[in-house]
Order: C-alpha cells, then sequence, then structure tokens
C-alpha cells in the first residue's frame, strides 16, 4: 500500500459559518509528489449555494491551480526550496477568502491515480447541483443537515458513523422515517438528528415517539442538531418541550465543534 494525502479546495460562502463546499482536488504521493489535481468543471452547485458568488475568480482558479503547482514541480527544487506541499500547508494555514484549502488528510491505496479518481467524485463530483432542486434556505432541517454533514466530514468522523438509519426494527414494519447518524460508544447507541425549532414540530413529535421505542429496547441516547432560534415564537418553544420531556439533547450549531471534539474522545483516535 501506497501512503498518499490529499487537499480539497472548497468555496466558503460564509466565513464564520461551517458550510463548505468542495470545488477542487490535490493528490500527493507520500514524498510530496504530485499524483493528479482537478477543479471542478461545474460551477451550478456553488451558485446554488450563493447567487452572489464572484464567478470571475472562481473560473479563474484551474489556471491559478495550474500555474502555482507548476512551479513547484516544473524542475528538481534545489534542498531547502519551497515545495508543493509546503506551499499548499501555507494556504491552508492563512484560509481568509471564500476560497480556502483544507489541511492534508491521509489516504493508504495501491493504485493513486484510481484512488484521485475515487476521492474526486466522493467530495468533488458528487456535490455538484441537482437540477431543479433548489439550495436549501437557511435555518431549515436541510440546511442544518448540510452543515453537520460538512462538519463530521471535515473532523474526519463521516466514515466513522452509520447514516439514514432505518427505525422500523423499532416501531412497526414500514415506518419509513430514519435518523440522520449513530454510532456506538462504550456500549449505548448515539443518534444524531438534524432538526428546526421553527419548522419541524411535526418532525419532533415523531422523533420524540421513535425514540421512546428505541430506548424501551436498547441503551441509547439522541441528540437533536439545531440551529439558533427565536424563544419568543411559540413553535420554537413547542418544539423544544417535546424533545427535552422526552429526554432529547438539544445542541445549536454554534456549540457544534465542542460536540464533536466529545464525539471524537468517545470514538478514539483515527487508525
Amino acid at each position: 500500500m501506497k501512503p498518499c494525502e490529499y487537499f480539497l479546495v472548497e468555496y466558503v460562502p460564509f466565513p464564520r459559518a461551517e458550510l463548505r463546499l468542495p470545488i477542487g482536488l490535490i493528490l500527493l504521493e507520500q514524498g510530496g509528489g504530485l499524483v493528479r489535481h482537478a477543479m471542478t468543471p461545474d460551477w451550478r452547485a456553488v451558485r446554488c449555494l450563493d447567487p452572489r458568488a464572484d464567478m470571475t475568480l472562481l473560473r479563474a482558479l484551474p489556471l491559478f491551480l495550474e500555474q502555482t503547482i507548476r512551479q513547484h514541480t516544473s524542475s528538481e527544487p534545489p534542498s531547502g526550496a519551497d515545495t508543493l506541499r509546503s506551499a499548499l500547508l501555507r494556504m491552508a494555514e492563512n484560509n481568509l477568502g471564500t476560497v480556502q484549502i483544507t489541511l492534508p488528510r491521509g489516504v493508504e491505496t495501491e493504485d493513486p491515480e484510481r484512488e484521485f479518481a475515487r476521492l474526486f467524485d466522493e467530495h468533488v463530483a458528487s456535490r455538484r447541483a441537482t437540477p431543479g432542486r433548489p439550495a436549501p434556505r437557511p435555518g431549515s432541517r436541510r440546511w442544518i443537515q448540510a452543515q453537520l454533514r460538512e462538519t463530521l466530514e471535515r473532523r474526519r468522523l463521516g466514515d466513522r458513523l452509520l447514516r439514514n438509519i432505518a427505525v422500523e426494527e423499532f416501531t412497526a414494519p414500514g415506518d419509513g422515517f430514519r435518523i440522520d447518524f449513530s454510532y456506538r460508544p462504550n456500549g449505548v447507541t448515539k443518534y444524531l438528528h438534524a432538526l428546526s425549532l421553527e419548522n419541524d414540530w411535526n418532525q419532533a413529535k415523531v422523533l420524540s415517539y421513535t425514540f421512546g421505542k428505541i430506548r424501551a429496547r436498547i441503551p441509547a441516547a439522541m441528540t437533536a442538531i439545531v440551529a439558533e432560534a427565536d424563544p419568543e415564537l411559540p413553535a420554537a418553544g413547542s418544539c423544544r418541550r417535546i424533545l427535552l420531556d422526552s429526554e432529547i439533547s438539544i445542541r445549536p450549531l454554534s456549540a457544534l465543534e465542542g460536540f464533536v471534539d466529545q464525539m471524537q474522545q468517545e470514538l478514539g483516535p483515527v487508525t
């Protein structure tokens, strides 16, 4: 197996938010040699996410990336010279704008070229906009769910959790309700589910009923991931009371990073 590492190029429309859209990928070998790089050829997902996106800047990115890579790979660098990997690390550590580069993530593979294709399809190509489907409205369940998913993947937990968990074994055959994520540290199954306090009153009732059925069968805990909501809104207050009465914890997106820290401690280091 050959150890490699990859950097993602991401579009970040809101500097203080966790919503990120991968738009490019760079794969390096262990010694820092370039395997391949590519940017998305389709900007529809960016325009759906941020209708005010600077498309002139984005369309210039492939050329800028090509020039940066050529500058650091055109010849054998002398000892102590800037390498492509060090240049990418420097960019990752100084992320300020709407286009950012992630810190590298490790991967082992027998075929780096094939691994690049797999990673690009998983992180970049699969994020293209679906024709006819609008971008999620801020504060909606889909919007909260997207931010939760992006945070888990950025913190390298996406592959360590189960997704879209069916509940019919606990409720009734044919029940189509699914919970977003689950993991099982120390014998207790812990569930995560995105929810809008303002708009998902009915879903809160379904989640409450479902969690009661699950907990009657197995040791379990449930956390609802929510956006900030006006506590004076009757719908938000009612939804919050339904969850708390069912012993479902409520965690706002503003506290998500600390919650993920706790999850990482429970799951242990990535092996």
